[in-house]
């Protein structure tokens, strides 16, 4: 495994230079536009006070008890209610000022304030925070204002309408009561003319142990409907605080619980009223009414069951009135459930006494059982008043709901600019984010970059490494051939690319010098005689790598031949500008000698072998026989023989080539070659039987690249003491002394 140094990181940071850049500065003018274009912002807030506090008698006197507020979810969601937002609209379009800068800044209110307009929890508990944001002082002001005041109205409806309900139950069984007691009095006059009977009459004195009995009944009957009213108020409040707190938790079982609550104290209602109606027509011994107590019986069971279901699934207590109502519910069911036992059993007993007795004896009874009814109902009556006067005295003594602490103020200046915090943090993300952009396709880039690609990924030698010649050296089309359509052909730009073009101090000549002697050295056993140069595919400067290496051993002093054995697109020819024909093709098939074929060049030293006419196979000439016997009579007339042979992934040709010879040199184009067409080119090499000799890595871009500057120091450093020693610096040198 390559270990990684802190080079290899800046290397690729120098390599994607201009990706960094430019989104640096992208990013970066992003956020200078929008934190310099962003209008300035102002804030108003209200702080509001939510809670409960009342009066209740204990034996000490009067103590005031404070009851939490409810969980911020409760008030957020009445503050987020359409009812409430649009009163807030309204308020501000009626506004006149207001109106006029939200026009001038072209403001839809509505969609204003949901994103500008919110309510949050302070650090005291029971005060929370309404706070409003507006590019308007004035405008964010009355926004501020009008909500909290709106708000503290809003609760306080609420909580009203609560109350109101309370006092609707307590209402609806007063007039109820009143009904029966109206009924009543109309039944004793009724019967007191039918059958003679008044109140006064001394008869009634009779019978006093039947009498009890009826009145017992009257009396358990009046109190366990004061019971249930009582009682059904208890659920009732309770309900609303489980309700509330349920806001926050949101438990199924609970609402569930909580609405058969409901269901049942209907079905209750409706068959009281249903037995009030049997017992008037029937009488209260009567099988009908009988079995409607039996009915009402079992639905105030059913509600007991559900009582301790919801006490087992209640939310954790967060209010302080709950466990007292509480304890008022499981006593007013204690008292509800002893109430219809007695009577049952008093029931009973009427019955019996009944079944012995005369019409008369029934008949007085019966009116002592109304003016006994009566007088329970009055005190049912009263009772219930009394009751009504608590609430109110209660509602009275209250001073909880929502209070202003801290009204809205005009703000003098807008929010502290964050315009700094805005362009670092642009600056920082534009950073990063080209950095990342960089090393993401640094990552994804498989092609060939540095020596280490080579000898590592590869593993195979690293014979040298070509800068990029620039430009200056050869032509470029210039402004009038590209107006013109005018188009500089490929073989233009090779000859000056020669290093017989070239001072012998510049860099080009010295690399192609190092890569000689890395030749030489690699074959001291077996010298050097006959190689191949080829590349992975087309394009990649193999053609005028093995030109610059034929000149280079060639200024050495060797004969040197190139044998241009590209038969598909031979490239040989036109860099020396020599003659296509004959070449190898006329001296494979014999048409010509070997001697008639080789052309001299204007290197001295250096001979070209050309590809000859074009064949439709050139696969089988260079495999065949005689190309084997052209390489022994080229081996006994040159000191080496450099061979330009087609692209190995593109034909075979090389591989075969590389069978016949020493080896093959492969030249591979720095930031175009690819790992795995390399890698794919060496196995295809050795598959054939032949040698891979090593890499060339060719058109280094010294300039572009941070880590190869290092690399080819020597060069520069070459050429500045080159000049020192032969060339201008010398003379100065030499006219000093």
């Amino acid at each position: 495994m390559n270990d990684i140094r802190v080079q290899d990181y800046i290397g690729v940071i120098y390599r994607k230079k201009w990706i960094v850049v430019l989104s640096f500065f992208l990013v970066f003018g992003i956020s200078l536009y929008y934190a310099i274009s962003t209008p300035s912002i102002f804030l108003s807030s209200a702080t509001i006070r939510v809670d409960a506090r009342s009066l209740k008698s204990q034996k000490g006197g009067p103590t005031v008890v404070q009851n939490m507020a409810q969980p911020i979810e409760y008030y957020d969601r009445i503050f987020k209610t359409n009812i409430f937002r649009q009163e807030v609209i309204d308020s501000l379009k009626a506004d006149t000022e207001v109106w006029l800068i939200a026009q001038r800044e072209n403001i839809d209110l509505a969609e204003f304030l949901k994103y500008n307009l919110e309510l949050e929890a302070d650090v005291v508990q029971t005060f929370f925070k309404i706070t409003a944001y507006g590019p308007d002082a004035m405008l964010t002001y009355q926004i501020a204002r009008i909500s909290s005041r709106l708000f503290e109205k809003r609760i306080n409806e609420i909580e009203s309408e609560s109350n109101t309900e309370g006092d609707t139950y307590l209402a609806e069984k007063l007039d109820l009561i009143r009904n029966k007691l109206g009924e009543i009095n109309t039944q004793i006059q009724q019967f007191s003319r039918e059958h003679g009977i008044f109140p006064t009459d001394e008869t009634l004195s009779g019978r006093q142990g039947f009498i009890g009995i009826q009145s017992k009944l009257d009396e358990i009957q009046i109190k366990r409907e004061l019971t249930q009213t009582k009682l059904r108020r208890y659920y009732q409040r309770r309900e609303e605080i489980l309700g509330q707190q349920n806001v926050k938790t949101r438990n199924p079982d609970l609402d569930q619980a909580l609405k058969e609550i409901r269901n049942l104290a209907v079905s209750t209602d409706s068959l009281e009223e249903m037995k009030r109606k049997l017992t008037a027509s029937l009488g209260q011994t009567h099988a009908s009414v009988i079995e409607v107590n039996k009915q009402i019986r079992d639905l105030q069971t059913r509600e007991q069951e559900i009582n301790v279901q919801i006490n087992t699934v209640a939310p954790v207590n967060e209010n302080q009135q709950l466990p007292a109502l509480q304890t008022k519910i499981v006593d007013a069911e204690q008292a509800l459930f002893e109430l219809s036992t007695d009577a049952e059993y008093y029931e009973q007993k009427f019955n019996e006494t009944t079944s012995e007795g005369s019409e008369n004896i029934t008949n007085e009874l019966e009116l002592q059982r109304l003016m006994y009814a009566k007088s329970l109902l009055e005190t049912n009556h009263d009772a219930l008043i009394k009751l009504q006067e608590e609430e109110h005295f209660q509602r009275a003594t209250q001073s909880g709901g929502v209070k202003m602490i801290d009204p809205a103020s005009l703000p003098n200046a807008p929010i502290p600019s964050t315009v700094p915090k805005k362009i670092m943090f642009g600056a920082i993300i534009g950073l990063c984010l080209g950095l990342g952009s960089a090393f993401f396709l640094e990552y994804m880039d498989s092609s060939l970059k540095t020596s280490e690609d080579v000898t590592q990924f590869l593993e195979i030698p690293l014979i040298g490494e070509i800068p990029q010649i620039k430009d200056d050296k050869t032509s470029k089309p210039g402004l009038w051939n590209i107006l013109s359509f005018k188009q500089v052909k490929k073989e233009e730009t090779y000859n000056p690319r020669l290093i017989a073009h070239f001072s012998p101090k510049e860099p080009i000549p010295e690399a192609y010098r190092n890569v000689r002697t890395s030749l030489q050295y690699t074959f001291v056993e077996d010298p050097l005689k006959c190689i191949v140069i080829s590349s992975p595919n087309a394009s990649e400067g193999k053609s005028l790598t093995t030109s610059n290496l034929a000149i280079g051993f060639a200024q050495s002093g060797k004969k040197i031949v190139i044998v241009d054995t590209d038969l598909r697109r031979p490239v040989i020819h036109k860099i020396f500008d020599v003659a296509k024909e004959p070449g190898i093709t006329e001296v494979l098939t014999g048409q010509v000698s070997l001697q008639d074929a080789l052309k001299p060049t204007f290197v001295e030293n250096l001979f070209i072998l050309p590809a000859g006419h074009s064949t439709p196979n050139p696969g089988e000439l260079i495999s065949s026989q005689r190309m084997d016997t052209v390489l022994e009579e080229l081996k006994q007339q040159a000191d080496l023989i450099l061979m330009d042979s087609p692209p190995v992934i593109a034909a075979i040709d090389a591989a075969i080539l590389g069978t016949k010879t020493q080896g093959i040199l492969l030249v591979f184009n720095m930031d175009e070659t690819k790992r795995e067409a390399a890698q794919f080119c060496i196995e295809q090499i050795r598959r054939a039987g032949g040698k891979v000799i090593g890499g060339l890595l060719n058109n280094i871009d010294v300039d572009r690249r941070y880590g190869y500057y290092y690399s080819y120091r020597y060069y520069y450093r070459y050429k500045y003491y080159s000049r020192y020693y032969y060339g201008e610096d010398k003379e100065k040198k030499e006219k000093n002394v």
